[in-house]
């Protein structure tokens, strides 16, 4: 959003702590605004009788898809972190590519999990991708620099994250002084397999295992540094 006069009024004044909660909280209104026109338009749609949804998809589209998130030019734009305003049991699959983590574990994340299985039919299927943190870990502990080049390689990382430390403790916040804390770029919660599958179960799906990447439906971008699953209702 573009700074206003008050922002600047505010920046000058406010300590960069008290400077950010209140952008966070402009954000907040914001997005209150947006989610509550979504729940207005989603009144106006004719569900397909077998509806695929990208959910959380970014700019990213995937043929086949219908695109739901809260960044403008999508099919449906709304807050993903409150109900959607989407049926029950509509959705015969459900892909989702890193966004789980932006999200606060285990509230809003198992929140939103629930979300998916509601909206999926009996036997719908959720894809779901998440970054892989126990490759990070095992570097670090071993001492190894492969993932560290491969976040060169990919630019996952700013230019200012140098050191190892610096390369984990961004996979795990992804922050920087271009977002407050509260912004939605930013990481809030990382996953290995264990707990994800867990975060899974218990918004009630009745099948969780790992998967590869497919590239019929993962963006090709996520295929290295990415934990793969399937969640069956």
């Amino acid at each position: 959003m573009k700074e206003g006069i008050v922002d600047r009024i505010l920046k000058k004044r406010l300590s960069s702590f008290a400077y950010e909660r209140w952008t966070d909280l402009r954000e907040e209104v914001i997005a209150m605004g947006v989610h509550r026109r979504g729940v207005h338009a989603a009144q106006y749609i004719k569900w397909p009788a077998d509806v695929r949804l990208n959910i959380g998809c970014g700019p990213v589209k995937t043929p086949g898809y219908m695109r739901i998130d809260y960044c403008p030019r999508v099919d449906l734009r709304v807050d993903l972190r409150r109900p959607l305003p989407i049926p029950d049991d509509i959705a015969s699959e459900l892909l989702c590519e890193h966004f789980l983590e932006h999200l606060r574990y285990p509230g809003n994340a198992g929140s939103f999990l629930k979300e998916c299985h509601r909206i999926l039919k009996l036997g719908g299927e959720l894809y779901i991708s998440v970054p892989d943190t126990r490759w990070p870990m095992e570097c670090y502990v071993h001492g190894r620099e492969e993932w560290e080049k491969a976040c060169e390689e990919n630019n996952w990382h700013p230019e200012w994250v140098k050191t190892t430390m610096e390369h984990v403790n961004y996979h795990f916040r992804q922050q920087d002084e271009i977002y407050g804390d509260g912004h939605f770029e930013c990481h809030r919660f990382a996953y290995d397999e264990e707990t994800l599958a867990l975060a899974l179960r218990r918004a009630g799906f009745s099948k969780v295992e790992p998967r590869v990447f497919d590239p019929k439906r993962d963006s090709e971008h996520r295929r290295v540094g990415s934990l793969f699953m399937l969640a069956i209702k």
